[in-house]
């Protein structure tokens, strides 16, 4: 028996009037456009539903081809495995405050004018903007420590 979402193949990535959006914004307001790349991006979820899978030809246990395997994580190739990485990112944004917009599932704000910082979620990086350069870097530590990133520092181009 398949999962509900076995067709289904969703990728957390942000509209790109989102995108334009915020560029507009940091423009008005000579903020900063940080970019931070994360690695290995769908290998960082954990699977809510039992997913088996066969074993791989060549890798088979002998004596044990009939078994399957359960898996614990997702990993790149699995239908499942976008989803399960938005959801750990999503976790982890609201556990440090964040607050998702209503209308765009991969924009996440925290505090207010003077204090404010904005990311955006697209498919394995992160867009990031904000009010204080403090914030910035409390951030960045924050992320990297968790998740495996590379700070690609200001962004300097973004392709569609």
């Amino acid at each position: 028996m398949f999962g509900e979402d076995f067709s289904e193949t969703f990728a957390p990535v942000a509209r790109l009037d989102t995108i334009r959006l915020l560029f507009v914004l940091f423009a008005l307001k000579d903020w900063k456009f940080y970019q931070l790349d994360v690695k290995s991006v769908f290998l960082n979820g954990y699977l809510q539903k039992e997913i088996y899978i066969e074993q791989l030809r060549g890798f088979d246990v002998k004596g044990q081809e009939e078994k399957v395997y359960l898996l614990k994580k997702a990993f790149y190739g699995l239908k499942q495995a976008p989803r399960t990485w938005y959801s750990k990112i999503d976790e982890h944004l609201h556990k440090l405050g964040f607050v998702k917009s209503l209308s765009e599932a991969t924009l996440y704000v925290k505090g207010t004018n003077a204090n404010l910082i904005i990311v955006s979620i697209y498919v394995d990086d992160l867009l990031v903007t904000e009010s204080d350069k403090t914030l910035i870097e409390e951030f960045k530590a924050e992320m990297l420590n968790e998740f495996k990133m590379t700070d690609l520092g200001l962004m300097s181009y973004f392709l569609e």
